[in-house]
C-alpha cells in the first residue's frame, strides 16, 4: 500500500451512504506547523552509527523477535514449533546515521521523521535529545519513559523530528556499545515491544476535525465518517478514508475496505438497556449471524478450532472495566477465516454497552499491518461525553 495515498486522497468525495447519515458539513483538517509523520503500522525505522553496521545486521538477523500469537500463517501448513508459524509483532527498516536526513521517496519526509524510530546509540550521541521540552504544548518533545533494562538505558521520547512520533534511544554509555548485542535484544525484546506498541497505539494528534494517526489515511472524507457516527450514535470512532459504509442499524454499524486480495472491517455494536455483560462469544455470534450474511446465506462465527484459540481479558480503562477478546472467525461451511479483535466498554450515560470490532479476511497475505491499523482504531474508540 503506497504511503503517497495520504497526499493523493485529500479530494475524495463523500459517498452516498455517508451523506444519508450526515446532516451537517465538515471542516477541513488542520495543518501542523511541523512535519507530519507518515508511516506504516507495526514498522520500526532503526538508525545506528556507521561503525556499528555489522553488529546491527547481526542483531536484527539473529534475534528471534516476539510474535503476535493471534496472527497464524495457517495457509502454509507449518508446525507450531516453526519460527514462522506466527507473524512478528513488528517489522524493521535499517539505516545508518548518515541516512537520517535523507528523503524517504514514499513519504517525501526525511527518514528520521518516521512515526516509530529506534536509535541504537552506543556512544550516547543523542544524550541531550530530550532537553528543552515544553510539555505545555500538545506537540511538545517530551520524555515518555526513561528506564534501565539490564544495564542499557532506554528512553522513549515523543515528537523529536515529526509529529506525532515516538523515538526510542538505546544507549550503553559504559562500554561503547559492547553490551548492545543480539543476546540483550533477545532477552529484553518483549519489554521493548510492549512499551513501543503501547506508545504506537496512542501516537495521535488532535485537530479541530478529529484525531489523526500516522499509519492511517485520514482526510475530509474520513472526518465525515467520524462526524456522522458521532451524530447518530454518540460515540467517537477513528476511521480511515479507505473505509466505506456497508450497513447500519440502530444497534449496528459496519465499515469496510475491500480489495481483490483482502478486506478489512470495523464493526460497532450497541447493546441497549444492559446493566450486565453476557458472554461475548454468544453476543458476537448472534450479531454476525444477523448482519454479516453472504449471498449464499452463510455467516461468520467465532472459530472454536483449537488452532485459533479465543482469548478474553479485562483492563481498567477510561470508562471503568473494559472487556477485550481476540481470536479468529470463520465463515460457516467454507475455508474463509481471519483474525478479529473486540473491545467492549460500558456507556452508563446511555445505559448500554458498546462493542467495537476490527477483523480481516486476508488469505495468503501478511496480516500484521492490517490488524495493527484496526487495533489503533479499536483502542482510540471513545464515547461522546
Amino acid at each position: 500500500m503506497s504511503l503517497l495515498r495520504h497526499r493523493l486522497q485529500i479530494a475524495i468525495g463523500f459517498s452516498t451512504n455517508i451523506l444519508l447519515l450526515l446532516n451537517s458539513g465538515c471542516n477541513s483538517s488542520d495543518t501542523s506547523r511541523r512535519d507530519s509523520s507518515i508511516g506504516t503500522a507495526a514498522r520500526i525505522t532503526v538508525f545506528y552509527p556507521d561503525f556499528f553496521e555489522d553488529s546491527a545486521n547481526e542483531i536484527f538477523s539473529q534475534t528471534l523477535w516476539a510474535v503476535d500469537s493471534n496472527l497464524i500463517r495457517f495457509e502454509e501448513n507449518l508446525d507450531k514449533s516453526n519460527d514462522a508459524f506466527y507473524e512478528a509483532q513488528f517489522e524493521f527498516e535499517l539505516h545508518n546515521f548518515s541516512q537520517m536526513e535523507e528523503d524517504d521517496i514514499a513519504t517525501h519526509n526525511k527518514m528520521q521523521s518516521a512515526p516509530l524510530v529506534w536509535i541504537i546509540d552506543p556512544k550516547s550521541k543523542f544524550d541531550d535529545i530530550a532537553q528543552s521540552a515544553d510539555s505545555k504544548k500538545p506537540d511538545a518533545k517530551k520524555t515518555l519513559k526513561d528506564t534501565t533494562i539490564n544495564n542499557i538505558q532506554c528512553t522513549w521520547i515523543s515528537n523529536v523530528w515529526s509529529v506525532p512520533q515516538v523515538v526510542l534511544i538505546i544507549r550503553d554509555s559504559h562500554s561503547d556499545g559492547e553490551n548492545i548485542k543480539s543476546s540483550w535484544f533477545q532477552a529484553n525484546q518483549k519489554t521493548l515491544f510492549t512499551i513501543t506498541k503501547q506508545f504506537e497505539l496512542g501516537n495521535t494528534t488532535v485537530s479541530k476535525t478529529g484525531s489523526r494517526h500516522p499509519s492511517l489515511i485520514q482526510n475530509r472524507y474520513s472526518d465525515s465518517i467520524s462526524e456522522a457516527i458521532e451524530a447518530n450514535y454518540s460515540v467517537k470512532a477513528m476511521s480511515t478514508a479507505e473505509f466505506k459504509l456497508v450497513a447500519k442499524a440502530n444497534d449496528f454499524l459496519w465499515l469496510r475496505q475491500e480489495t481483490g486480495n483482502y478486506h478489512s472491517n470495523l464493526m460497532l455494536q450497541f447493546i441497549a438497556g444492559s446493566d450486565s455483560l453476557e458472554d461475548q462469544t454468544v453476543v458476537r455470534n448472534a450479531l454476525t449471524k444477523k448482519y454479516l450474511k453472504t449471498a449464499e446465506g452463510t455467516w461468520v462465527e467465532v472459530s472454536e478450532s483449537g488452532q485459533f484459540p479465543v482469548r478474553k481479558w479485562t483492563v481498567n480503562g477510561t470508562y471503568g472495566q473494559e472487556y477485550w477478546m481476540n481470536g479468529w472467525q470463520t465463515e460457516l461451511n467454507t475455508n474463509r477465516r481471519g483474525p478479529f479483535l473486540r473491545r467492549v466498554i460500558r456507556d452508563t450515560t446511555n445505559h448500554r454497552y458498546v462493542a467495537v470490532d476490527g477483523f480481516i479476511f486476508a488469505p495468503n497475505q501478511p496480516r500484521n499491518r492490517m490488524m495493527r491499523e484496526l487495533e489503533v482504531m479499536v483502542s482510540q474508540f471513545s464515547l461522546s461525553q
